[in-house]
């Protein structure tokens, strides 16, 4: 396996790449710890970002620039102004949708140990229409990344209709985040079965699967799928479970600020290694390093760009 020096240096996209989900708006307020109920603690507020699973895989993709498309809504209302301004800032295409809806957005809350919890408040992104995906051919696409928040409800039915239209050779890449056990078990078992690649951290994968080991879990996944899966374990790295074996990927070293976002960082990472080329090992390496980069910094969508990775690792 090359080094990331080498991984990072030589990034050319080969496959075309669609994100499907969400632009939220993230209030990031740090805490000492979560209080108890009747609790009155002191909050100090960071900043208002954008965030959202699936913008924060667009921004390693849009750091390491690297071409993508996506489908992420923007209704009306103060929070969809502010993903508004902040897409024009980055040169995103403006999808806004009909209606009186505005976009969702969250508290999110960071301990001192860097330990992250989400007060979510949906918006538009939970009230997708199929029709607003005709204006993209989804047959075209390599890889499409699906967000768990987005599968819940009658939302999900909406992202499966999508799907349906994708090549028989594309990969779903699902992260269904830390509501996995909220999702309705039918629509889980859909993602199951339609081989999709699962990327998730230890603790989701251990109860998905029953497990408690965590390469165990990760080979649960692989085997039910029929595709690798990829299974963050912190500052250990990952897990890569593919074709009956699991090994583990090592992570970097770093001085954890918040993990607000480094999952989907991570997600993202493993993606632009597949877009260009890299083998699966390889893209959880870079996968690894954008994470460690994203978890020493403050909030969501703070991925690095190649210089930085270079710089840093």
């Amino acid at each position: 396996m090359r080094d990331l020096h080498d991984i990072v240096c030589t990034l050319m996209p080969e496959k075309r790449v669609f994100i499907i989900g969400s632009a939220f708006v993230d209030m990031v307020i740090n805490v000492h710890e979560m209080p108890k109920s009747g609790a009155d603690i002191e909050g100090d507020y960071r900043k208002t970002v954008v965030g959202g699973c699936s913008f924060n895989v667009a921004d390693v993709l849009w750091k390491l620039d690297l071409p993508f498309e996506a489908f992420m809504p923007i209704g009306t209302g103060f929070f969809a102004d502010i993903v508004r301004k902040t897409f024009a800032e980055r040169g995103y295409p403006q999808h806004n949708v009909p209606g009186n809806v505005d976009n969702g957005w969250c508290l999110s809350l960071a301990e001192h140990s860097g330990e992250r919890t989400f007060i979510s408040m949906f918006g538009i992104e939970r009230q997708m229409k199929a029709e607003w995906f005709d204006a993209f051919d989804i047959a075209s696409y390599d890889y499409i990344y699906v967000s768990g928040y987005q599968v819940e409800g009658e939302n999900g039915r909406v992202m499966l209709d999508v799907l349906e239209r994708r090549r028989p050779d594309a990969v779903v890449v699902f992260d269904p985040g830390p509501r996995v056990l909220e999702l309705d078990p039918e629509r889980l078992e859909a993602f199951y079965d339609m081989g999709a690649m699962f990327t998730v951290n230890a603790d989701e994968a251990c109860k998905m699967s029953g497990q408690s080991d965590v390469s165990e879990a990760a080979l649960w996944l692989a085997e039910r799928t029929g595709r690798p899966a990829v299974v963050t374990d912190g500052g250990r790295g990952a897990i890569v479970a593919d074709a009956g074996e699991a090994r583990r990927i090592a992570g970097f070293p770093v001085q954890v600020v918040d993990t607000i976002g480094s999952g989907d960082a991570h997600t993202g990472g493993v993606i632009a290694g597949l877009m260009c080329g890299l083998t699966l090992d390889e893209s959880v390496l870079l996968a690894n390093a954008v994470a460690s980069y994203v978890t020493g910094c403050e909030g969501a969508a703070t991925a690095p760009t190649r210089g930085e990775l270079l710089t840093e690792k």
